[in-house]
């Protein structure tokens, strides 16, 4: 008999490539405090360095329509009233936080097109971001911020943004994480829900997933603790079909970081749900969690190593120790902490007419998608294949290939399922299959427009789903 997997069709975590920000900040900004020098990379990370004493970070309102008056002047005064926390007056030994608030000069803005916004403006409407891109002015809002005092401040910061913004109808590009918000996406990202104490981090906090170098694995750094006084985060050599589940344990670890979870003199990071404080994360993680699960896993903290374009910040590498390489190392880790992911298997009999027919159109589809593969997918663009494998008593188990490349009569990817017969495979192992095998795709267009995907549409339906 030969196992067809259903699959619905996903929403694989989009791959965001690092971009400049739209501002080369320049005078006003508070000063900073000096940067701790940065450790040897595939060293443990240093734990002076897990916190810094003090740290700076920037957000923009961008003004489509000229602001009345001077918005500067109205900020201050709204702190004085409102938000006297950021910039209180000093007093001895006493660490205080300091914010600026300046009109940002036009010759320091680059022009917001079109593309950029596709990556960094995914909260906002069509039609806000085209009056965005017709923004010809910004205020620059800039925080100088002591560790003891990170929660409150980024509270009122992210108020005090807020009501400024709703008040000169601006749009608020944050520069930490790279990304544009209208005032309305601001709050609902990131004031809903939060009223005080630690925040929830995957709210402030950003991914940035990209292939570095010529393989084709990924690359995924974190954009935006350094809001918090923390490092931010590296995992390197991420399949591309384990980023959805590492992007999780990630923000797991950001928020631990958050709530105080410390490496320990060796380097050795005890990375722990059951202890994990912020209840919205909580539930978002045990709802991936399968029965069994150790919920538990040591890692090391390594001092990661820079790479072109990311954060002016400290970086942490997150290490998987253990044995195998480091695929095999990130599954028993995601494995520990989640548990196994099965997937359903559907039986289906050989030569089923409806399935074989969705495989022709298929492969014939496919002939026009080898270019984009062999030039290389952007995202938001994807390609997704469902081919058979050999399983261990000699039957065939289908299921799907995230394509990282084609060439030769072959498709490359990374496994996308977890093997139900298959003892030889993981999610995220490397696999090539020829393209006569190719049963089903699932393709996205750089415009977001997803097609195919029929076999698992077919077998819902007779699954009465």
């Amino acid at each position: 008999m030969r196992l067809l997997r259903a699959v619905d069709a996903r929403s694989v975590l989009v791959l965001a490539w690092v971009a400049l920000t739209p501002l080369a900040l320049a005078g006003g900004k508070p000063s900073a405090a000096p940067a701790a020098p940065a450790a040897p990379a595939g060293n443990t990370f240093p734990r002076a360095q897990l916190r810094a004493s003090e740290f700076t970070y920037s957000w923009l309102l961008f003004h489509p329509v000229a602001p009345k008056g001077d918005v500067a002047a109205g900020a201050r005064k709204l702190m004085a009233s409102k938000y006297p926390r950021l910039n209180a007056s000093p007093g001895p030994g006493k660490p205080r936080a300091e914010a600026v608030v300046q009109a940002a000069s036009d010759k320091d803005l680059d022009p917001i097109d079109e593309d950029s916004l596709t990556y960094f403006a995914r909260t906002l409407t069509g039609e806000e971001r085209k009056s965005l891109m017709g923004s010809r002015q910004a205020t620059l809002l800039s925080f100088r911020v002591p560790f003891e005092q990170r929660n409150e401040v980024l509270l009122d910061a992210t108020r005090f943004a807020h009501e400024l913004a709703t008040e000169h109808g601006a749009f608020l590009w944050d520069a930490e994480t790279r990304q544009y918000f209208s005032p309305r996406s601001w709050k609902e990202a990131r004031l809903d829900g939060w009223s005080g104490g630690v925040p929830f981090v995957p709210a402030h906090v950003t991914f940035h997933v990209y292939r570095a170098g010529d393989g084709d694995a990924l690359r995924m750094i974190s954009l935006g603790m350094g809001k918090l006084g923390l490092p931010d985060l590296v995992v390197e050599q991420v399949p591309q079909s384990l980023t959805q589940d590492m992007g999780r344990f990630a923000n797991l670890v950001a928020q631990l970081l958050a709530e105080g979870l410390s490496p320990s003199a060796d380097g050795t990071l005890e990375v722990d749900l059951a202890k994990l404080k912020d209840a919205r994360l909580q539930k978002q993680l045990e709802a991936r969690v399968q029965k069994g699960a150790a919920r538990r896993v040591k890692l090391r903290a390594l001092a990661g190593q820079r790479d072109g374009g990311d954060p002016d910040n400290v970086l942490m590498e997150l290490g998987f120790p253990g044995s195998g390489d480091v695929h095999v190392r990130h599954v028993a880790a995601l494995d520990a902490v989640f548990g196994p992911q099965a997937d359903g298997i559907v039986p289906v009999a050989p030569g089923d007419p409806e399935l074989e027919a969705v495989a022709r159109k298929a492969r014939a589809r496919l002939i026009d998608l080898r270019a984009r593969a062999e030039r290389g997918l952007r995202p938001p663009e994807e390609l997704v294949l469902k081919a058979g494998f050999r399983t261990d008593d000699g039957g065939t188990e289908f299921m799907w290939l995230e394509v990282t490349g084609w060439a030769a009569g072959k498709w490359r990817g990374t496994l996308a399922n977890e093997p139900d017969n298959v003892s030889r495979l993981r999610v995220g192992s490397p696999v090539e299959m020829p393209e006569a095998e190719v049963v089903d795709y699932l393709y996205v267009s750089p415009e977001g427009k997803q097609e195919g995907g029929e076999s698992s549409r077919i077998l819902m339906r007779r699954g009465g789903q």
